[in-house]
């Protein structure tokens, strides 16, 4: 099988000096968590093979934050391979995997890319992105052995109530009990200030799998650490020997550091969500400030947004030449046809870069837009 290919590559890539592109949090250093313990621990650590299902200090911390327990935790490289492990271990050749439309592109590209049936359900921005059962329910069929959703969702950081992601899965239980719900809460803990952190759906419901990561919270998407939890035992077990068979296991070098980001997470969170709070603020003055020309649906989670260049104000000539300027100006921009929307659409990062460099790349945007409509 192959996999589709998508221009999110030059994220990796092509890396501008402006980046507006990024979903992160800011990058964290070493340093804000380099201590004595820290530096004798590594020091002193092996570089032997981790184990298939990853490192038990390390689970039985992401087991006390989920507030599950860690047997039925997996270590992934990111969240990402969670998805894989997930998907493998559900589903045969011909059978479905349904997810949401905009989404992470390789959440949706994965799918053909293992040879499932990829089933999308459009949301839409009109309607602030919000899942509604209903649609859901008229997709799923006896073929269908996934779902996965996502809560707060790239790129548009709105998030599904939690009711609702019961009433879904206690459904499925009845209708389809062959089905597992899979929840992305990749971004999670990315609240703003001092906005209560998001309840995880783990341990909600026994068809529910979770998957997660310390990329984009922790801003530390460099270490590739993830997890995947279930309550399915025999899951787990497939999940841990599918590991072995194509990563063997996690770095030991990258747990022993995310241990270490975990234990210091209060303090790192803080720091990051008073950033992307303040960034939150530029960006809504932004968005007043061009109220003319865009929209958006004001983001509850994640460290990013959805804007839309409005029909009446903005051409489909005007908008091509939007992304041009852009990358003229040193401007990283995520277009949304990475996500499956049209490029009247660009997911806006406003967590990542420092907060005068966040004005000064809005400013320029201004400039941009006022440049085109003349």
């Amino acid at each position: 099988m192959k996999f589709p290919s998508n221009d999110i590559i030059s994220l990796l890539d092509e890396r501008l000096e402006l980046n507006l592109a990024e979903s992160t949090n800011k990058d964290l250093l070493l340093e804000e968590i380099w201590d004595e313990s820290f530096s004798e621990g590594l020091k002193k650590l092996t570089l032997e093979y981790g184990t298939s299902q990853g490192n038990d200090e390390l689970r039985e911390l992401i087991g006390k934050k989920l507030q599950v327990d860690k047997n039925k935790i997996i270590i992934t490289n990111g969240a990402a391979f969670g998805f894989f492990l997930s998907m493998l271990c559900t589903c045969e050749l011909g059978e479905e995997v349904i997810t949401v439309q905009p989404n992470f592109p390789p959440t949706m590209d994965l799918i053909e890319g293992l040879g499932f049936q990829k089933k999308l359900l459009k949301l839409s921005f009109e309607n602030a992105y919000q899942l509604e059962e209903e649609d859901l329910f008229k997709i799923i069929s006896e073929k269908t052995k996934l779902i996965t959703l996502v809560s707060p969702l790239n790129p548009t950081g709105t998030i599904i109530n939690r009711a609702k992601i019961e009433r879904i899965s206690n459904r499925l239980k009845i209708e389809y009990p062959k089905c597992k719900l899979l929840i992305d809460e990749t971004y999670r803990e990315a609240t703003f200030g001092n906005n209560k952190e998001i309840t995880t759906f783990s341990g909600l419901n026994n068809n529910i799998i979770t998957v997660s990561s310390l990329s984009k919270c922790h801003g530390t998407p460099g270490l590739r650490i993830g997890w995947l939890y279930s309550d399915d035992v025999q899951l787990i077990k497939e999940a841990g020997i599918a590991k072995m068979n194509t990563l063997i296991s996690n770095s030991v070098l990258d747990e022993f550091v995310a241990i270490q980001v975990i234990k210091k997470e209060a303090k790192i969170f803080k720091t990051r969500r008073i950033h992307a709070a303040k960034g939150l603020e530029f960006t809504k003055k932004w968005v007043k400030q061009n109220e003319k020309f865009i929209s958006w649906n004001e983001p509850k989670a994640g460290a990013l947004c959805c804007i839309k260049f409005k029909e009446s104000t903005f051409n489909s000539e005007q908008l091509n030449t939007f992304y041009k300027l852009a990358k003229e100006n040193g401007i990283q921009i995520a277009n949304g046809e990475w996500f499956g929307e049209s490029n009247r659409f660009f997911r806006l990062g406003f967590g990542y870069m420092k907060i005068e460099q966040l004005k000064i790349t809005l400013d320029k945007l201004t400039r941009i837009i006022t440049k085109i409509v003349g």
